[in-house]
């Protein structure tokens, strides 16, 4: 963990997850367009309100109201829908890879290495690293957004509300902390261009990102809805600021994540004790000398 820091402060973490908060920013209009379509093809409005409360729960308030006025308005226009749905894909599908590759890099610089993969091989790992992200976002969304909707439905279904709710409660923590684990374990094996042992589903760095990823978004919530002063300061502009902070944080994690990865690696390697004044060289100059 303290070898990971130093690493970290000297690979530029901090840099590299500002970088990849906004291109994640960049991501979430693209990615809005494609949920808003198809939320105003499918979705009663009367079911915004509620849908808004539970995403309350694990994103920042700010954020959220971005979500509310977002959903309403494209419930209010559902016949640009499907134009709106087609250009978000395309847009999103761009966006959301170019956020991928600037992870990869991260993740590549972590262990002392340039990449060097080519443009396509580059966007069909990116898209990789996509795929499994939105499969964290769905398990985020579907348990702890939209998971109490069917827990009730089941619990009147079978005629057990109170059974099926403590079911419920007790089996979809370890479902989300075991889906998150094996979302980052891809994640942090597949984004760098590095030579890797075997896949494992629990490793140190993955194991870190999502605590780190879990402790930082209820801190930060907790902190925005009690002691920030966002909205006064910003105004209109507070959502923009609280989001961009809270996919820093993010960010932040999934790299350091890698850097602790990287450190474990030079330990298997033999190489615990690597001098952090003197870097190692890129990968392409240590093969021609």
């Amino acid at each position: 963990m303290r070898r990971a820091a130093d690493a970290s402060r000297r690979n530029g973490v901090p840099m590299l997850a500002q970088a990849l908060a906004y291109s994640l920013f960049l991501a979430i209009p693209a990615t809005a367009l494609v949920v808003l379509g198809i939320f105003s093809l499918v979705a009663d409005p009367s079911v915004i309100e509620d849908v808004v409360n539970r995403a309350g729960r694990v994103m920042p308030a700010q954020a959220t109201q971005l979500l509310e006025q977002s959903l309403r308005r494209s419930s209010e226009s559902t016949g640009s829908s499907v134009a709106m749905t087609v250009v978000g894909f395309a847009l999103a599908l761009w966006t959301t890879t170019s956020a991928a590759t600037t992870l990869m890099s991260g993740l590549t610089r972590a262990n002392d290495r340039e990449d060097e993969r080519g443009f396509m091989r580059k966007r069909l790992v990116a898209f990789a690293i996509v795929g499994a992200l939105v499969v964290a976002a769905a398990l985020v969304v579907s348990l702890l957004v939209m998971g109490p909707y069917l827990e009730r439905w089941i619990g009147s279904s079978l005629d057990a509300e109170g059974a099926t709710a403590w079911a419920w409660w007790t089996v979809q923590w370890p479902i989300l902390l075991g889906g998150l684990l094996f979302v980052f374990a891809v994640v942090l094996f597949v984004g760098p261009d590095s030579e890797q042992r075997t896949w494992k589903l629990v490793t140190p760095g993955a194991v870190a990102a999502v605590v780190l990823w879990l402790l930082v978004s209820g801190g930060f919530a907790l902190y925005v809805a009690h002691f920030g002063s966002y909205e006064k300061t910003w105004g209109t502009l507070s959502a923009v600021v609280v989001t961009l902070v809270w996919l820093w944080a993010t960010s932040a994690a999934l790299l350091f994540g890698g850097e602790i990865n990287a450190e474990v690696r030079r330990v298997v390697e033999g190489d615990p004790e690597r001098t952090a004044a003197t870097p190692p060289a890129p990968r392409h100059l240590s093969s021609i000398t």
